[in-house]
C-alpha cells in the first residue's frame, strides 16, 4: 500500500479540472500576492496548497464561479483525510431579499444530497461548501477517483442552482418564480 499523498491528488485536481471552460492554479504561502483577498490568504495560510480554479459558463446563463480545493490539516488518530470543496457563486449579495435568498437556499439544501449553498458571515459572498472525507488507507488511484467524483458532483449542483440564486440576488426572479422553477408547490412550502 502507498502512502496518502495530498500533493499527486490536487495535482490531478488542477489537471482533470483544466480545459476550455475552466482556468485552474496552484496557490501557496510564497506564491500568492500581496494583494490576494485576506480570505483567500488565511486559507493557504492554514492548507499550505491550494488549487483554484476559475469556471464559466455554468448553468443556462451561462456564470461564472470560483472553486477552491485543499485538505484540511490532518489529525493524527483519524484514518481519513479531509477535502475542502468550496465553490463562490458571487461576492456581491446585496442586502435586500436576503430573508428569500435564504428560504430559497434551504429549500435547495434540503434536496441535495452532500454540502451546502451558504453566506459568508457578512454576507456579502454566496457560496457552495462541501467536504470530502478520503480514506488514507485507499489506494491512489482510488482516492483521485472518489475525489473527483466528488468535485463533479459539486459542480452539478451548483450548475443546476446558479440561476435561481444568481435569478434572486440579481432580482432577475422572484421568489415566487425561484420556487416555481425549482418545483416547489405551494402545499411544500409552508411544510
Amino acid at each position: 500500500m502507498q502512502e496518502f499523498n495530498e500533493e499527486e491528488i490536487l495535482k490531478r485536481i488542477a489537471e482533470m479540472e483544466d480545459g476550455e471552460e475552466s482556468v485552474s492554479e496552484v496557490m501557496t504561502p510564497e506564491s500568492l500576492s500581496e494583494d490576494a483577498p485576506k480570505d483567500l490568504r488565511e486559507l493557504v495560510g492554514m492548507a499550505g496548497k491550494v488549487i483554484g480554479i476559475e469556471y464559466s459558463g455554468l448553468g443556462e446563463n451561462g456564470y461564472d464561479a470560483y472553486g477552491a480545493y485543499c485538505f484540511l490539516p490532518p489529525v493524527e488518530e483519524d484514518a481519513c483525510r479531509i477535502l475542502s470543496i468550496v465553490v463562490t457563486l458571487t461576492e456581491e449579495v446585496d442586502g435586500i431579499g436576503i430573508y428569500d435568498l435564504y428560504q430559497v437556499m434551504n429549500r435547495i439544501n434540503a434536496r441535495i444530497l452532500g454540502g451546502a449553498f451558504v453566506l459568508s458571515d457578512d454576507e456579502s459572498t454566496l457560496y457552495f461548501r462541501r467536504y470530502v472525507y478520503l480514506p488514507t488507507a485507499l489506494e491512489p488511484e482510488e482516492c483521485i477517483r472518489m475525489a473527483g467524483q466528488r468535485i463533479f458532483d459539486s459542480l452539478a449542483i451548483v450548475a443546476g442552482s446558479i440561476d435561481v440564486l444568481m435569478g434572486l440576488i440579481e432580482a432577475t426572479m422572484s421568489y415566487e418564480e425561484c420556487l416555481a422553477r425549482l418545483g416547489i408547490t405551494a402545499d411544500e412550502d409552508n411544510m
